[in-house]
């Protein structure tokens, strides 16, 4: 039997799906309250405002890339070269579930004012505090450059969410997979 999702969940999963799939700019409060069935009160007492809205939406998010790094790929039981590729593995498994609407980090900074921008600030923030974590990874593989061999799975992991998100094919994380274990084998 599913949850019963809190209101304050039910308005933060409905303005991710909005700001993902139609645009942060044109998703305004009132559709937000309208398809998470809340009132303009709850939306405002858990959140204050769009933009504090859609900070939770980007933390969110963040959540899932820590639970990941910090959870779901310590304790496999692999090499750590399996690890890393095990990254395209749950990212395929995100492609194809209900809520992938691309990456709600790469979405917000394209949609926005690239100078002087605080969305790009966090953005940025966040693919530091990723590619931190996955640089340990690579760096446990063995790889003779682990910062150089990091930006390229960098590089190569967003690109696989975009694509996911423009063809809509899921499927593109077991190539995205395949190029990160020759970025990986000729890194040794």
């Amino acid at each position: 039997m599913p949850r019963k999702i809190s209101v304050e969940e039910k308005i933060l999963w409905t303005a991710r799906r909005l700001f993902c799939r139609v645009g942060i700019h044109a998703t305004g409060i009132a559709r937000i309250i309208k398809e998470s069935g809340v009132s303009r009160r709850s939306l405002y007492t858990h959140y204050g405002s769009k933009e504090n809205l859609l900070k939770a939406v980007f933390e969110a998010e963040a959540n899932m890339w820590f639970r990941w790094f910090d959870s779901d790929l310590p304790t496999m039981e692999c090499t750590p070269i399996d690890r890393i590729l095990a990254l395209f593995d749950l990212m395929q498994d995100w492609f194809g579930s209900d809520d992938f609407f691309g990456c709600v980090f790469i979405n917000a900074v394209a949609e926005h004012e690239k100078s002087n921008s605080w969305i790009q600030e966090i953005a940025n923030g966040h693919r530091e505090k990723i590619n931190a974590k996955l640089q340990s990874m690579v760096a446990e593989s063995g790889a003779r450059d682990p910062e150089i061999v990091t930006e390229k799975l960098s590089l190569l992991i967003d690109g696989t969410i975009v694509t996911a998100m423009v063809t809509g094919n899921g499927e593109i994380a077991h190539i995205g997979r395949l190029a990160a274990a020759d970025i990986l084998r000729s890194a040794q």
